[in-house]
């Protein structure tokens, strides 16, 4: 008995077989381009939505990147992030006074009740409002120093936490330009076969 002929249309034929298990292979691919694209999409969109609501109401963070903030809080609240509250360059009790108070107002508007920071940092003002009509705040430097281990500690875990979120999104984006190089490669060749 003679061995048969395989026909070009064959759907078991060697090059057929290749031809299809390329398109599933590319089909997969193509919803996992898809996933991602859109996943990043999403994250954009909501990312600038965040940013712009927070800047509409002159939220600043850790740094100061919102052009309408008024240079007076900008102070503020460049001494409450990184520096020292102080009463530098106020004569009168009643400015000293005033400028602790502002400082309270601003800080527990930044801080909800579950925030670390939160309880030192009423402590400290505290101990400067306390002190306001002799203007020596050096018996708050306990307080303070308290204080400002627990706003660093926030920084670090802000700064691990972004730094993890950038490799996240690194890994995603090398994942899907290796599946798009290889998707290019199986429909070149597709193309030539």
């Amino acid at each position: 008995m003679a061995a048969a002929i395989p026909r070009s249309g064959d759907p078991l034929s060697a090059g057929n077989r290749y031809e299809e298990y390329v398109k599933g292979e590319i089909s997969g691919m193509d919803a996992e381009l898809k996933s991602w694209w859109i996943g990043r999409r999403l994250a954009m969109e909501r990312n600038l939505a965040i940013k712009n609501q927070l800047q509409t109401n002159n939220f600043t963070g850790f740094s100061m990147n919102t052009p309408d903030l008024p240079d007076t809080e900008k102070v503020l609240w460049g001494d409450l992030v990184t520096g020292k509250p102080n009463f530098s360059g106020l004569d009168s009790a009643d400015g000293r006074e005033m400028k602790s108070d502002m400082y309270m107002n601003m800080f527990k508007g930044a801080t909800d009740f579950d925030n670390l920071c939160r309880t030192p940092g009423v402590a400290y003002l505290r101990c400067m409002k306390s002190s306001a009509p002799k203007g020596n705040i050096d018996g708050c430097n306990s307080a303070f120093n308290i204080f400002d281990a627990c706003r660093k500690g926030l920084q670090q875990q802000q700064s691990a936490a972004l730094d993890q979120s950038l490799t996240q999104q690194d890994v995603g984006d090398r994942r899907a330009r290796a599946l798009f190089e290889r998707r290019t490669l199986l429909l070149n060749s597709i193309i030539k076969a």
